[in-house]
């Protein structure tokens, strides 16, 4: 695969003497650097190990490493996790600075679950005149038990427009989930329009012209439009509490040309729409769907809202305390002592009396509800929608039967791009901490094989190269290995990103973002604080860890920010022979060195990664079309040990080294710490290369 360009290293090294004198300084620069968290020495010829690693680059150019590939997650509660200042009603400068410095180029908002209930039409506007949201999906489908405390509402602080301006500030395109599991095709399309359409001197007075649209936003104090680009259509559908109206018992399937099978109903609810019918399900108060909220107050002028409008006139039953109330047209006709509600089904919205007109529900009676939920438009409606609104929007399907949504929309309906997220998921919490360093490194590999099959199969059921885009990816937030609540802010973190976002270069995608970019791991000096809900303030995923004003950089995104150079650039075809293997994992041997080149402006980039927790690697590197003599400039992100993680009083434990050193040679030797990233950057002789 490598076009013929390898050698036998042993044969190099016989002839190679002055090779020798090259590594010796490169080894010893290595050594001397200062925060480089390695114990290499110089090399000499007795301590040449018996048999070499080499890393071969080739000429031969495999496809342009895509810019938008470093992005990571926004999420908008809790003033965007301690990321928004609300007193100057802007982000943090130290936080915009930071996420410029590491070179994000993609942020996704309002981000994973908290999207599937997201109303961003309460979150415009001056913000006392803001409504709540409701974060974490639908309160009532067990979520709590899988990973999150539900708070109930939260302050719609960081909406549309905190967000777009925190594009402008630091060039990241837009990617955008809109709600799917409660929210409708208008509302997505209106949302697209909000954010990209152009504004005009003469306004639209209709809220279907993308016009009017941009009118409001500049009402708002924002006439240019964001650069969203991306936009997905909800956010991991099979998940719990995620499905929205798709839980509900199926009773019409809207409009298809392909078939349907009842096996895969879920999937083609996703993609056509239809109704939905729920029993004796509680109801909600605005932006709230906690148990509690679905219980009578018992004072007058109560309202409350179903989980999933809207809803099919005449079909509700609307009961209090287990016992059916009659739906009246209007309750100024009402007695005072009537068991009575006035409904309006476009918001689902269920309306009781003040004991004048129309009796109130006595206080501490639950509030249920039947009806048919619908109709919902599926993915195909909502599509088409929102490229009426902005013809350039990229839009992407989320359903997780990938398969069955890829085989049901076939060559007829259209789609941009296939959302994916990609989890390393714990194996076994009880291992030791090395077996489950090696079960975690190997998860990359497998990724990208289901990811290489995946793109296949998209190729083949549409008929068209439509990218795949991952949306998330990282470790699960819970469950850690032995409870270690910091192992997400880990150095191992770091090196499990950098090894998924090679595989993710290595297939061509187009957008990644990490979970997650901000949030407050640290309260004070004090590591994690088990008393404070574990998906709010307290997620160990961060890039950035704060709160504000200060934060503090983690592993993850050091690696980001040094492997974000190489967006733009052209990847070169590397190869790796004689890699050491750590001890087979769930999936397989994992090489301990994994590479990936690139060229751009004349330079050479090689990233190298050592995903070993204790292992230091000594390899040959023979890069081809290299001018002699030259420097190299070497950048190592490296820690004291593979756990160790930043905080406000040591934030650089893991930390970035740069220097540079002359070689005169083409092959030369170069030390890999253990549990290490490193970027070498080296002058091209000539910039013509073979493109395969």
């Amino acid at each position: 695969p490598d076009g013929g360009v390898r050698r036998p290293v042993r044969a190099r090294l016989a002839s190679a003497g002055a090779s020798f004198t090259s590594a010796s300084l490169i080894a010893a620069a290595l050594a001397a650097a200062p925060g480089a968290h390695t114990a290499a020495e110089p090399i000499t010829r007795d301590k040449l190990p018996p048999a070499l690693v080499e890393i071969v680059v080739g000429p031969h150019v495999l496809g342009r490493i895509s810019r938008d590939l470093f992005g990571s997650n926004l999420l908008w509660p809790y003033n965007a996790e301690g990321a928004f200042d609300p007193a100057t009603d802007s982000f943090y400068p130290a936080f915009v600075n930071e996420v410029r410095q590491l070179g994000v180029t993609a942020l996704r908002y309002p981000a994973g679950i908290t999207a599937d209930s997201f109303d961003w039409l309460h979150a415009i506007g001056p913000e006392a005149q803001r409504l709540p949201n409701e974060p974490y999906g639908m309160q009532d489908a067990g979520l709590s038990k899988v990973c999150c405390t539900l708070d109930g509402p939260e302050p719609s602080t960081v909406g549309p427009d905190e967000y777009g301006e925190l594009l402008g500030l630091t060039g990241a395109v837009g990617d955008v989930v809109v709600n799917f599991a409660t929210g409708t095709a208008d509302e997505a399309a209106d949302f697209v329009a909000y954010m990209t359409a152009p504004h005009g001197e003469q306004p639209a007075s209709q809220p279907s012209d993308p016009g009017f649209w941009a009118a409001l936003r500049a009402k708002n104090g924002h006439p240019a439009p964001y650069n969203v680009r991306f936009w997905e259509v909800g956010n991991e559908q099979d998940g719990p509490g995620q499905d929205g109206w798709r839980s509900g018992t199926v009773v019409s399937m809207g409009p298809h040309k392909n078939p349907c099978p009842a096996a895969v109903e879920l999937v083609c609810l996703y993609a056509f729409g239809g109704t939905t019918a729920f029993y004796n399900q509680p109801v909600g108060i605005i932006a709230d769907e906690v148990p509690s909220a679905s219980y009578s107050s018992g004072l007058p002028h109560q309202v409350f809202y179903v989980y999933f409008p809207p809803v099919v006139p005449g079909s509700q039953t609307v009961e209090v305390g287990g016992t059916p109330w009659q739906e009246v047209s209007s309750l100024s006709g009402a007695g005072p002592d009537e068991d009575v509600y006035h409904f309006v089904p476009s918001k689902g919205e269920i309306l009781f009396g003040n004991g004048v007109h129309g009796a109130i529900p006595p206080e501490g009676e639950r509030v249920t509800a039947s009806y048919e939920s619908g109709p919902h438009g599926g993915f195909v409606e909502f599509y088409r929608a929102m490229k009426a609104m902005d013809p350039h929007a990229q839009i992407c399907e989320t359903e997780e039967a990938r398969t069955a949504f890829l085989q049901i929309m076939g060559r007829t309906y259209p789609y941009n791009c296939v959302e994916l997220h990609k989890y390393a998921k714990p194996l076994d919490l009880s291992a030791p901490m090395t077996t489950y360093e090696e079960n975690l490194m190997g998860t990359p590999l497998t990724e990208g094989s289901k990811l290489a099959a995946l793109q296949q199969a998209v190729r083949r059921y549409s008929g068209r190269n439509i990218p795949v885009v991952i949306t998330e990816y990282g470790q699960l937030i819970r469950p850690m290995p032995h409870a270690d609540e910091d192992f997400n802010l880990s150095l191992d973190e770091g090196l499990l990103v950098a090894s998924q976002l090679r595989q993710w270069i290595i297939h061509g995608i187009l957008l990644a973002e990490k979970y997650l970019l901000v949030s407050t791991p640290f309260l004070g000096e004090s590591p994690i604080d088990l008393s404070v809900d574990p998906v709010g303030l307290s997620i160990d995923s961060a890039m950035i860890a704060g709160p504000g004003p200060s934060f503090v950089t983690e592993p993850s995104g050091k690696v980001l920010g040094l492997m974000s150079r190489l967006g733009g650039t052209e990847r070169l075809l590397s190869s790796i022979d004689g890699d050491p293997m750590m001890p087979a994992s769930s999936g397989g041997p994992v090489p301990v060195l994994q590479a990936v080149a690139s060229s751009s402006n004349g330079e050479l980039n090689l990233l190298v990664i050592n995903v070993s927790p204790d292992e230091r690697v000594l390899a040959e590197v023979s890069p081809w079309h290299l001018a002699l003599p030259r420097k190299v400039t070497a950048t190592v992100l490296n820690g004291p040990s593979a756990l160790a993680f930043n905080t406000y009083a040591h934030p650089d434990r893991v930390g970035t080294t740069t220097w540079t050193v002359q070689v005169d040679q083409r092959d030369f030797l170069w030390d890999f710490p253990a549990h290490s990233v490193t970027l070498l950057r080296m002058p091209l002789l000539k910039p013509g290369t073979y493109r395969v």
